[in-house]
């Protein structure tokens, strides 16, 4: 009686499929087979119905159920010594082949990396259907795997798919490689503070290296076709999304745009100032948009910002953040003549003094906000600052293809009011003054409708004007203090 160190196992699933294997040595495997419960008993039954059933359940599949078969209690049944026995299944000399399951086909290397690929039979649990062993021709020695592989290329399969379909643990080891042999490029980084000299600060750029999968997986095809055993691996570079020179680009000015606050209060200067600090060192990435109230803040004294001039009702009059709105108009000019995309933007309800009309902008705590959005591939940068005179924005990033210029155009003009005079009663403004003198506290203005226009000159000459703006400012009476 021949001797099988071996268990047979016959397993039904759900799906009314099951396994027959035999695993002596481990190259060895018997085809798929289905049975059912009801086989078990046949099987521990006499040697000629023993032979009969599995005979019959290697043709047969059934209800769901799981039933398991030991060849050594089989043995002690005499099971394999009827003469009638026969095995449906391929034997062992036709399924190893000169498989060798521990041998190291592959090497992958590169510098004192080394991955191995050893070709080894596929744990069972893997691949539950052993026709589809057969098919994949898992149990043939790789020569004759890589016939199946060059005859699958031929139909249009790809060579890893190919590879994988016969030699399904080798992704593995590529896998292992894919991970290990890389390095990540780096990409330059810019600095900017707009306070030091110089504004920016840029890091080089270092280019990294990866391996490419389909190369990978060619070269290992040659190797198995050729016998050849170690293939140096190759990475390719990999470039870093942003180089220094890029950044350096980046950080011409744009733009700049100016307005005088030489005769504004010692508080309105503050507030001006102190708003321009917040939006100064600003960046504004590809596609991001810039908000002056989320920048800026509350206009409160718990904010920094002091009592000065602010236009309400349609008049001047005394107000917390007095000049903030000189700012975001300085800020809003310098974003016009760097191509920036307008998001939101209000006119003051009186035309303002330090901005040609239809070029302000108007911001308060109730909802009128400055807005523009970078629509450039590059970052913006933003400098802003005032001294005692004058009021500064300027705008960084790369070139324009073209110059931008701003053109107000007034459209008509009314009546300015006559002047309003008021008792100054606590000596708010006439402080030292005699009874009757006076003391002009704001000028009127007329009624003005305008336009704005924006043009973009090329080099060529080529000019394109665009308007972007029609306002109506309201008239306001100039207002005058008399000392009581």
């Amino acid at each position: 009686m021949t001797i099988f160190a071996a268990t047979l196992i016959v397993t039904a699933c759900v799906a009314q499929a099951c396994v027959l294997t035999a695993f002596t040595p481990p190259a060895v495997a018997f085809h798929a087979v289905s049975g059912t419960r009801s086989d078990r008993s046949a099987i521990e039954g006499s040697n000629n119905a023993a032979d009969s059933v599995l005979s019959a359940a290697v043709r047969k599949s059934g209800a769901a159920g799981t039933a398991k078969f030991s060849l050594a209690a089989a043995m002690q049944k005499d099971f394999f010594t009827s003469s009638a026995a026969t095995f449906p299944w391929t034997t062992f000399d036709e399924l190893s082949d000169g498989f060798s399951p521990r041998s190291a086909l592959v090497i992958l290397t590169y510098g004192d990396k080394a991955y191995e690929y050893t070709d080894e039979y596929p744990d069972p649990p893997d691949f539950t259907v052993s026709e589809e062993y057969d098919e994949r021709g898992l149990r043939l020695s790789p020569e004759k795997r890589m016939k199946k592989v060059d005859a699958l290329i031929s139909a249009g399969t790809s060579v890893k798919d190919a590879l994988l379909y016969c030699f399904p643990l080798l992704s593995r080891t590529v896998s292992r490689a894919l991970s290990e042999v890389r390095l990540s490029a780096t990409d330059a980084k810019i600095k900017f503070d707009p306070d030091s000299s110089p504004m920016f600060e840029i890091s080089r750029s270092r280019p990294g290296y990866e391996l490419d999968e389909t190369r990978v997986y060619s070269d290992v095809y040659f190797a198995l076709k050729t016998g050849v055993t170690e293939v140096a691996l190759s990475p390719v570079p990999v470039l870093p999304s942003c180089t220094a020179s890029e950044l350096a680009e980046c950080t011409r000015l744009r733009s700049r745009f100016t307005t005088s606050i030489s005769s504004s209060t010692a508080a309105r200067k503050h507030n001006v100032s102190l708003a321009l600090s917040r939006v100064s060192g600003s960046v504004i990435g590809a596609g991001e948009t810039f908000s002056f109230n989320s920048v800026v803040g509350r206009r409160t004294e718990a904010n920094g910002f002091e009592k000065a001039k602010i236009i309400s009702g349609g008049e001047y009059t005394d107000g917390v953040g007095g000049g903030v709105c000189q700012a975001s108009t300085t800020i809003y000019n310098a974003a016009l003549l760097a191509g920036m995309d307008i998001v939101a933007v209000s006119r003051h309800s009186l035309v303002p003094t330090y901005v040609d009309p239809s070029f302000d902008a108007m911001v308060n705590g109730s909802g009128s906000d400055l807005k523009f959005r970078n629509g450039g591939d590059d970052p913006v940068f933003i400098r802003a600052y005032a001294t005692s005179e004058k009021a500064t924005v300027e705008f960084y990033s790369s070139e324009l293809p073209y110059k931008v210029t701003l053109r107000s155009r007034t459209l008509k003009t009314g009546a300015r009011p006559a002047d309003k005079e008021f008792v100054d009663v606590e000596r708010k403004y006439t402080a030292g003054m005699e009874s009757g003198e006076k003391m002009r506290i704001s000028g009127g203005a007329p009624s003005v409708s305008s336009e704005g226009y924006l043009i973009k000159t090329y080099p060529d000459g080529r000019k394109e004007e665009k308007r972007i703006r029609r306002d109506e400012y309201a008239a306001a009476a100039g207002k005058i203090a008399v000392a009581p």
